[in-house]
């Protein structure tokens, strides 16, 4: 059935390819998106491109070998990613970088000073985010004596289980959930924080990030970021030279990384830079304008 209804949108979205005069079709994700304009682009004879990102190859990969043969390229995130798809049989030839950019200018805002080490953290309340890791952070600081708070943004299945492992450790004086964010709320909540963190991790089905856009948010609003050794994650977050990075699901590394702010304020000027040169968004549109017209 779903194949039937892929086969029906294929359609429409060839004729309007022809209406409109198209002449190369891009399409982000390449599972049921790609499928589309696969379908779509052999009907109407215009070539495609593909972006793909991290669950869409990770945990929904179908046909990823076809689709590549059919794309004019199969463009991806990271050279992690890159690596992946080679493995599982793509051809070199076909596969290129494009990284998911952002658009915003670091003016390293100064903050207010605090004895406190004031965390933040954001993402869909699921499994791969790996909010319980920076929970139990955050008990080992607190257990340690010091003087800590987190704020966590998003909503999702675990946050029950989030809300109820604070309360088992005892953390509801310093740790909140504010729930989902609008994007105009993103920089002025980030701003308040000294240290934005995000605790990746494999889920249970094989699914993790890619480069979550919003580490490269945080690195330009002027934070300091820590994250995790997985995916394409240390291609941004480069351990001592634009963040730290630990092993998934070790607390105990992430509270050690937590405490070194000395190193931590070193790195935000590099962050941004390199957040510029390599995850802008004009930068990015260049590269994907030129596959385009290739």
């Amino acid at each position: 059935y779903k194949l039937i209804y892929q086969f029906f949108a294929a359609c429409r979205a060839a004729r309007l390819f022809i209406k409109n005069g198209s002449n190369h079709v891009h399409v982000h994700f390449a599972n049921v998106p790609c499928q589309v304009a696969m379908y779509a682009s052999a009907i109407s004879n215009i070539p495609f491109t593909v972006t793909s990102h991290a669950n869409d190859i990770f945990e929904h990969g179908l046909l990823l070998k076809r689709k590549a043969e059919r794309a004019k390229y199969f463009v991806t995130i990271s050279d992690f990613n890159r690596r992946f798809l080679m493995e599982i049989g793509l051809l070199a030839a076909k596969i290129r970088i494009v990284r998911c950019g952002v658009d915003l200018k670091y003016e390293g805002a100064e903050k207010e000073t605090s004895n406190k080490i004031r965390l933040c953290s954001l993402g869909r309340l699921v499994e791969k985010k790996g909010m319980l890791t920076l929970i139990d952070a955050v008990a080992i600081l607190k257990e340690k004596g010091k003087a800590v708070s987190l704020s966590i943004a998003g909503d999702g299945p675990e946050r029950e289980q989030i809300e109820n492992r604070i309360n088992e450790k005892n953390l509801s004086d310093c740790v909140e959930m504010i729930g989902a964010l609008d994007n105009k709320d993103v920089g002025p909540w980030m701003a308040k924080h000294d240290i934005f963190v995000l605790a990746c991790q494999k889920d249970r089905n094989g699914d993790m990030d890619g480069i979550p856009v919003v580490l490269m948010e945080a690195m330009m609003l002027g934070l300091s970021v820590i994250s995790t050794r997985i995916s394409g994650i240390p291609e941004l977050v480069i351990n001592g030279e634009t963040g730290l990075l630990v092993e998934p699901k070790d607390p105990e590394a992430l509270a050690d990384a937590i405490l070194k702010r000395d190193i931590q304020q070193s790195l935000i000027d590099n962050a941004a830079k390199h957040v510029l040169s390599e995850f802008g968004r004009d930068v990015n549109i260049d590269r994907l304008e030129t596959l385009f017209n290739e």
